[in-house]
């Protein structure tokens, strides 16, 4: 342990008075993945054993989750405006790069860790920090992000939040060691994603119904949106591209929508009917890959009836 404080002391004091970026070399990303393997190996046997259950069915597991699925789609966000997102050449290369480690990892099995502090122990601190952190990951690319369940109940349904200490924990594992500079990278991510983010709620029985807009018109980013309602998070994005179309020999690239509003409810004996409805651009692209937009109105309906939600797509 003393060996590991010393380097980790050793790398942040290069990272200050060197004017490029350190990275780590081979043999001390050997030796922090070596401590660290150790120190998370009681969550991992946890895990495997079976003690470790329903990870991933919670709200802060969902939506960590939901997170992590985005996280092209703010990096894009990102690129695809750099004056906005300010961002400079060496912050694009590390974005470009956190990318394309996304992209290996696609098929990880488990590439977020949830932790209750009954199986984290003392896993989520160390003498650098006054209090535990949210997440915490290895200095490799087959390292797993743990996220520290009790510190993230404060940002439960802060998506944008989340979003940027994922890119954090991502910058950790293609070799950056530096806090600060992965704080105000994923800042950077994060700020350009809050900006494009939109929120909407609607009570149903007592509880709300947020539904959750992720929309870019100055770029052809297709839009996301999600709803929770009752710790639940459902991604809505299919329903949509069912209905879809463009004219022939065109393919469906993506979506925007803007201008977000709720309809009156109707109610009866038996059922509550809500809508939302937007405006709906459809990028539809040529065999030349010239790009047209279609435009329509999209109208999302959920329909409560005996406790449960069911949400559907109509384009009209």
């Amino acid at each position: 342990m003393k060996s590991y404080l010393i380097l980790s002391v050793i790398l942040f004091s290069n990272y200050i008075f060197s004017k490029e970026l350190e990275r780590l070399t081979p043999s001390q990303s050997y030796i922090l993945t070596k401590n660290f393997n150790k120190e998370s190996k009681p969550i991992m046997d946890a895990l495997g054993s079976g003690d470790i259950v329903g990870n991933g069915s919670g709200l802060i597991e969902q939506n960590f989750s939901f997170a992590y699925l985005n996280l092209q789609r703010a990096i894009f966000n990102c690129l695809s405006n750099k004056y906005e997102c300010q961002i400079d050449a060496l912050e694009e290369a590390v974005l470009r790069e956190i990318n394309q480690l996304f992209i290996n990892k696609i098929y990880m099995k488990r590439p977020l860790i949830f932790v209750s502090k009954e199986y984290a122990g003392e896993f989520f601190h160390n003498n650098d920090d006054m209090t535990a952190r949210i997440a915490k990951t290895g200095f490799n690319q087959q390292s797993h992000i743990f996220i520290n369940l009790e510190e993230s109940e404060i940002i439960a349904n802060d998506i944008p939040a989340m979003i940027s200490i994922l890119i954090h924990e991502l910058g950790h594992q293609i070799g950056i060691i530096s806090h600060s500079y992965l704080d105000q990278l994923g800042t950077k991510v994060r700020n350009q994603w809050d900006s494009n983010w939109q929120s909407y709620e609607i009570k149903i029985d007592e509880l709300p119904l947020t539904l959750r807009l992720f929309s870019n018109a100055k770029s052809y980013i297709s839009s996301n949106l999600s709803y929770s309602y009752d710790g639940k998070v459902k991604r809505l994005d299919h329903h949509i591209y069912k209905q879809l179309s463009c004219g022939d020999e065109e393919i469906v690239y993506g979506f925007n929508l803007s201008n977000g509003h709720w309809q009156r409810p109707n109610y009866n004996e038996t059922k509550s009917i809500f809508r939302m409805n937007f405006w709906l651009d459809t990028y539809c692209e040529s065999p030349t890959s010239q790009m047209r937009i279609k435009q329509n109105d999209l109208s999302i309906e959920f329909t409560f009836k005996d406790g449960e939600i069911q949400a559907r797509a109509f384009i009209f």
